[in-house]
């Protein structure tokens, strides 16, 4: 997990000063030290159904102070595509590690019925919290009721001859057009990256799947798409069960 701890100090060294004036020390420190576990699976002679009811069994194991380390953690799903899984928030990446070492995890993907797990891991870039990214400071959902259409964008990219530095300070230029009241339906961005895989990008919430779709046919996603120095795109939609409110995984504004 040494590539956390490197792109995190490569964004907080290169964040402009407004960042730094807006973002208090003791935040800078909780991003620092926050990691991020995206996890997909897919159903092997399971019915949606069936999914449903194991989640409803296994969502405790995920509440608040049951895991080490566990923030919050986002139950998700693109029924179209048949891809499954979750969106943990870690409060270090020893968490993180401890977890994916644990008799819980080694019992999810040892489950016969979910299948082709993939599991991605970032640091969390100190501009979040300026985005609304840094799960521990957000206002969370405490009623399932309060979950309809909500919404899970994830973005991966490459860089194409930019170097860390200079990644870095183009976040620091355009995280505050992420800001909270920005963009329509918008919860909240967490700027996401791991280095040693040369993988960058975000995690979004959005209010509504309608929001999301408009995001990606704003001028402003087609301008960062279109940066010549960001390249092999690739977004995830998916949608967020509302059981994820016991898990701590659903922000609200």
């Amino acid at each position: 997990m040494k590539n956390i701890i490197f792109v995190l100090s490569i964004f907080i060294l290169f964040s402009c000063g407004e960042t730094t004036k807006k973002t208090p020390e003791k935040t800078q420190e909780n991003s620092k030290e926050t990691s991020v576990l995206i996890v997909n699976y897919e159903l092997n002679e399971m019915t949606l159904e069936d999914h449903a009811k194991l989640g409803s069994e296994v969502v405790g194991n995920f509440a608040p102070g049951k895991i080490d380390g566990l923030i919050g953690k986002t139950f998700i799903g693109n029924v179209d595509k048949g891809i499954f899984g979750g969106v943990y928030y870690f409060a270090s990446s020893s968490s993180l590690d401890a977890y994916l070492d644990s008799e819980l995890w080694k019992g999810i993907v040892a489950h016969p019925n979910l299948v082709n797990f993939k599991t991605d891991t970032y640091g969390i870039a100190s501009i979040s919290d300026i985005s609304n990214g840094i799960a521990s400071m957000r206002k969370m959902a405490n009623d399932q009721n309060q979950v309809s259409d909500n919404s899970v964008l994830v973005v991966n990219y490459e860089l194409n001859e930019m170097t860390l530095e200079d990644h870095a300070k183009l976040g620091s230029e355009v995280v505050g057009n992420f800001a909270p009241g920005k963009i329509d339906g918008l919860i909240g961005k967490t700027f996401i990256g791991n280095v040693d895989k040369g993988i960058f990008g975000g995690v979004y919430y959005f209010a509504s799947s309608s929001s999301l779709d408009a995001y990606l046919d704003s001028e402003l996603w087609k301008g960062i798409v279109a940066h010549p120095n960001l390249v092999n795109f690739k977004t995830d939609t998916y949608g967020i069960a509302p059981l994820s409110v016991i898990s701590n995984g659903v922000p609200i504004l």
